[in-house]
């Protein structure tokens, strides 16, 4: 699931790096006790995360999400809402794009930072910059989302971690959906879910049609490519070194395209919650045939530091920049992973797509379901990933 459950699941207050319950020759039951609290606490939040997860990505959906007034989560709670919300607290970044996809740009109240940096989020939400941002580092600012006073709260899983984040929640007395999936059925319910509970099922239920056949047509055509000619690809999203990790949404994007992830190939990446990161010896001892690169300065780091500069894909020019648009096509959170796969496809199988316009079917893909007007030049900057999102300040690509 794209979102950062791991990282919060254990207090680091409660697993630092010193012994447990040890001070030298003052060990004792005492110490022997806080220890075996301390142990029993880790695995209540383990088991409580792995019981999120279950909920969160279990294949099993109602065929509807509403029934009546409730709405079947993707945790799979059922929540009460508003009949005709008007004001809606976007918490992840995923949900705004969702909210605009769905036409419903103007109830949001309030967002993430992340949000903002979004170009063609600014040309949808035209005040965006002046919505309070009442989420970030893991916390809610509760006081300044009462403020905000919404109808309906939108947040990932992870909050259902944080016994402190769930109290804030539940003493607002205002209805909250969490939106999270793992795999490409679960991102289409979560769309569609949302639908049901903003008033937009029809504008759901065409986008999520055109995500259905997108992923048909594209896995249909590159169905019948031989094992061995199937290109391999490392894909770095927003750090160099940092990847897909498998049975994730990016990860099956990249699979749907007929490409073979390389981390398919091992076991050994290093795990931090959502994120996986492989060293550059790793790398080297892949070495893919193509890089594709979600965030414009790994790119660049990719395509010039020395330390990469033995890579065959970079040898040979197959270092790829992918678009971004609303979101960062085939990153973990986007919502674009339609026409991702087919992009990616497009880009290592060109022959197999000669029929296909990437240009005129992203003037189309946004004009349809996000009413977004593109000129050439906009489809220009899209297609090229640059200069549509701004950089997070302190970021870092290696």
């Amino acid at each position: 699931m794209p979102s950062d459950n791991t990282s919060h699941a254990i207090n680091p207050d409660t697993g630092s790096g010193h012994a447990y319950g040890m001070g030298g020759t003052n060990a004792n039951a005492s110490g022997e006790s806080l220890f075996m609290r301390r142990i029993a606490a880790i695995i209540c939040m383990l088991l409580a995360f792995s019981l999120v997860l279950f909920a969160a990505c279990s294949p099993s959906r109602p065929a509807n999400p509403r029934t009546g007034n409730v709405i079947t989560d993707c945790a799979g709670r059922h929540v009460e809402v508003p009949e005709n919300a008007q004001s809606v607290a976007c918490l992840y970044a995923y949900t705004g794009h969702v909210c605009v996809l769905l036409g419903c740009e103007d109830k949001i109240s309030a967002v993430v930072k992340g949000l903002k940096r979004d170009h063609l989020m600014e040309r949808k939400i035209e005040n965006i910059d002046d919505l309070p941002s009442p989420y970030g580092q893991g916390a809610i600012n509760i006081e300044e989302l009462s403020a905000v006073k919404p109808d309906l709260i939108l947040v990932r899983s992870s909050v259902l971690q944080d016994a402190g984040e769930l109290e804030k929640l539940g003493g607002l007395g205002i209805p909250y959906l969490i939106v999270d999936y793992t795999t490409a059925a679960d991102q289409i319910y979560s769309i569609e879910m949302m639908g049901s509970a903003l008033g937009s099922d029809d504008r759901a239920k065409a986008y999520t049609d055109y995500y259905r056949s997108t992923f048909d047509l594209v896995r249909e055509r590159v169905a019948s490519i031989p094992a061995s000619e199937k290109l391999t690809v490392f894909h770095s999203v927003n750090e160099a070194v940092r990847t897909d990790i498998p049975g994730t949404l990016s990860y099956e994007v990249l699979e749907n395209a007929g490409c073979v992830n390389v981390v398919s190939k091992s076991s050994e990446l290093h795990l931090d919650g959502e994120k996986g990161n492989a060293t550059v010896e790793q790398i080297y001892t892949w070495d893919p045939d193509v890089v594709l690169v979600n965030e414009p300065t790994a790119c660049e780091y990719i395509k010039t530091d020395s330390k990469f500069s033995g890579l065959r894909a970079v040898r040979e020019g197959r270092v790829f920049q992918l678009p971004v648009g609303i979101s960062r096509w085939a990153h973990p959170g986007s919502v674009e992973s339609p026409i991702a796969t087919l992009y990616i496809a497009k880009l290592l199988y060109p022959d197999r797509f000669e029929d296909i316009d990437i240009s005129q079917e992203t003037k189309d893909f946004y004009e349809r379901f996000f009413d977004i007007s593109l000129t050439d030049e906009d489809v220009e900057s899209i297609l090229s990933g640059i200069g549509m999102r701004e950089a997070r300040e302190g970021s870092s690509v290696s």
